[in-house]
């Protein structure tokens, strides 16, 4: 899109005066971000695909080229043409802005011949001196299962961040790195530690914490910082604790864990015995059993909790229905007085009158059918006219005295109303 104001306007401008990639930029992006490789027929005639120098050489894996001296993998193939495609920052300045700029490299590699690599400016992430990025770049085609799809005759204006610029961005970093002076002053040692450099210039530029950690070296805290900030932010104080004390802070992830464990347990994270263990992996799975045993213990009061409102709420809806019972001289019906026997009963006949909480429904009511010992049925009736909703046998299965059970419920429910009414 075009600039809409002037500080667009102008990033606009100095982008197109942005030198043109080096020849060791070309050189250094081709030798190590494509792979490279020798063409190899049955006879062990090998042939350059990096400059086309044939040569004889018969041990597998990787050999020199004789020519060019490119180390290649050797590839035993007819094939005779590579086509390869990759991605390459270099980071630079111009007056006050610190830029990320982007590149595709295109190369094609044929049998005999030298290889030709192509060089395509695909955006750049320009970062003023408070860490606020602006993006200009082609622009993104839609379409396809391809996110690094790009219009290659579009101008270079104005972009959306995207996935794809972002991605990129955080691909193969040219060494030779340039920063603002504000970035050397706040600390920059010319390496981006595989953090992604967007990231990480707008940290050092914006946050003072950043800025601390680059230069006292915590590197791995720094790295933290830039994908969970909100981690090195509430627990900036236990972190300075820690340095003071002489913690070496290798693996940052177990530390906030076992930090996150701590402040659970509700224990002190500014003690320094607790929050610098000397064996972090032996403090941290002891917390990991702490957490568990408490998670156990907290899960067991909960359902202790739900139990005593769920027996309110029973005896509530259900305790006029107690101790009811209807037979018709070989079937007896009786009602369920306890949330432990509708666990019990949907345990021993495989059903879910317990786990689903059929004590809790309101305008229904639950019943077991007996002969003699042997319970035969579970049955649900409506409350609003007492028809059988439900007549459960053993697992679900269907009960062969249904209709018996149903004439002995119709002959009682002038006795079910009144205790619906009690």
């Amino acid at each position: 899109m075009k600039p809409k104001n002037k500080i667009q306007s102008r990033l606009v401008e100095l982008s197109g005066q942005l030198r043109p990639l080096t020849t060791p930029q070309m050189e250094w992006a081709f030798r190590n971000t494509h792979e490279h490789f020798a063409y190899r027929l049955k006879g062990g005639k090998c042939t350059c695909m990096d400059c086309g120098a044939e040569f004889i050489e018969t041990r597998d894996g990787r050999c020199f080229c004789p020519e060019c001296g490119a180390q290649l993998e050797i590839k035993d193939t007819k094939e005779r043409v590579i086509k390869q495609k990759s991605y390459f920052v270099v980071i630079t300045t111009k007056e006050e802005y610190q830029v990320v700029r982007m590149w595709m490299l295109l190369s094609e590699m044929r049998k005999g011949a030298k290889a030709k690599p192509a060089y395509l400016e695909i955006g750049q992430y320009w970062i003023d001196p408070q860490g606020r990025k602006i993006v200009i770049g082609l622009q993104r085609t839609l379409g396809g299962y391809y996110f690094d799809t790009f219009a290659f005759c579009s101008p270079f204006e104005i972009r959306r961040d995207n996935e794809a610029f972002w991605r990129i961005a955080d691909e193969w970093v040219y060494p030779r790195i340039k920063v603002t002076d504000t970035i050397k002053r706040n600390g920059f040692k010319n390496s981006t530690y595989h953090i992604h450099p967007v990231t990480l210039f707008q940290q050092l530029l914006s946050n003072p914490k950043a800025e601390t950690l680059m230069k006292s070296n915590e590197i791995e805290l720094l790295r933290h910082l830039c994908h969970h900030l909100a981690d090195v932010d509430r627990y900036w104080n236990t972190i300075k604790i820690a340095k003071r004390n002489g913690y070496k802070f290798k693996d940052v992830g177990m530390w906030f864990d076992y930090i996150k464990m701590l402040e659970r347990m509700g224990r002190d994270i500014n003690s320094p015995s607790l929050i610098a263990p000397q064996d972090l992996k032996n403090a941290h799975d002891i917390y990991v059993a702490k957490v568990n045993r408490q998670r156990i213990k907290e899960q067991r009061e909960k359902e202790r909790q739900q139990a005593i409102e769920d027996k309110a709420k029973f005896e509530e809806l259900k305790s006029r229905y107690f101790g009811m019972a209807m037979t018709d001289g070989e079937i007896e019906i009786h009602s369920i007085d306890t949330i432990d026997d509708y666990y019990k009963i949907g345990e021993s006949q495989s059903i879910c009158c317990g786990t689903a909480k059929y004590f809790l429904k309101e305008n229904t009511l639950t019943l077991t059918a007996y002969i003699g010992n042997k319970q035969i049925a579970t049955i649900e009736i409506s409350l609003d006219d007492y028809h059988i909703i439900q007549c459960r046998a053993f697992a679900n299965g269907i009960c062969e005295y249904t209709e018996q059970i149903a004439g002995i419920i119709n002959a009682n429910k002038k006795m079910i109303a009144e205790r619906k009414r009690a």
